[in-house]
């Protein structure tokens, strides 16, 4: 039986980042520029993405640029400009999730693979069907699916799907600056790169991180998904992206998480039986580095995750 092989993918806070996860079993880096992509662990100039690409593409792997922002009126006098100077770069792709894209993409003529990825709204084969007739390329599937409504809307649709199988994912997302507005009004200095946490009073104690950058506020979650020892599933459907969110993790940790992923999918290509012989020894070097503060479950796939 001939096994899928799917895509391993991974974001990345600056050049460093990217070669590291690149050597590390990455087949695909994500980044990006944050006043047009939500979320991004790091800020890439063109000239970096430039960078990037290069490197990326001499070691054979792939590279996708987020412009995954909500577009409002000031986007859309930047963004088409932005996008000719991605194309003229030759990335491999951008991720969006605001429907404007594929009228700014049919303006300028463009030629960008388009991965579409509106979160929430990613969450049945007819909606995705629909966007794919009108020019998106893959899909990103919302993180609330269960496992078995992936693999049902793999089996209906004709193009590449991905979803999430590490880290933290997103609960809640405010265009206003909380933390900066916050800290705007007492004594004491403004660092947005200090985690900081929402903590909500349960018998189990939750810390919800946030996240801020130009385009708002961004609640986490408070648990990390691992699905590492689930991966026999996922390719047996042949899920063909898989993401992992370094987001708030250092890069010695997201280093670490994708060689452990890249060892564990090529395993059970190689030998399925072998996978699951060695698939608690992953699941325990992962326990081994996860931050104290930092749970693990498996998100919504089998019903777990509550927010």
């Amino acid at each position: 039986m001939t096994i899928y092989r799917p895509e391993l993918q991974t974001g990345a806070r600056n050049i460093e980042e990217v070669k590291r996860l690149a050597i590390a079993g990455a087949d695909a880096l994500f980044i990006g520029d944050q006043h047009f992509g939500n979320r991004l662990p790091g800020d890439f100039t063109l000239e970096e993405i430039s960078e990037a690409t290069e490197f990326l593409h001499k070691e054979g792997k792939k590279v996708f640029v987020m412009v995954n922002a909500i577009y409002h009126n000031e986007h859309l006098k930047k963004l088409p400009h932005y996008l000719m100077e991605l194309e003229d770069l030759k990335v491999d792709g951008i991720v969006a999730g605001d429907q404007s894209i594929f009228q700014i993409l049919r303006d300028i003529n463009s030629s960008l693979s388009l991965t579409w990825n509106p979160a929430t709204l990613s969450t049945n084969y007819q909606t995705l069907n629909y966007w794919n007739k009108r020019g998106m390329s893959r899909a990103t599937l919302s993180n609330e699916l269960s496992l078995d409504a992936v693999i049902e809307i793999k089996k209906k649709v004709q193009f590449p799907i991905e979803i999430q199988i590490h880290g933290m994912s997103c609960i809640f997302q405010s265009k206003r600056k909380l933390i900066r507005n916050y800290y705007d009004h007492i004594d004491k200095d403004y660092d947005q790169f200090e985690q900081r946490y929402i903590k909500e009073s349960k018998k189990t104690e939750t810390h919800y991180p946030i996240f801020e950058d130009v385009n708002g506020t961004h609640i986490m979650s408070n648990e990390d998904i691992v699905m590492i020892d689930h991966l026999d599933q996922i390719l047996e459907a042949q899920i063909d992206g898989l993401f992992i969110n370094g987001l708030l993790k250092t890069i010695d940790y997201n280093e670490k998480i994708v060689s452990l992923y890249r060892e564990a999918i090529d395993t059970y290509c190689q030998d399925p039986n072998l996978y699951q012989v060695k698939k608690i020894g992953w699941k325990q070097a992962i326990y081994a580095i996860q931050p104290k503060d930092r749970k693990i479950d498996t998100g919504f796939y089998f019903k777990e995750q509550i927010y």
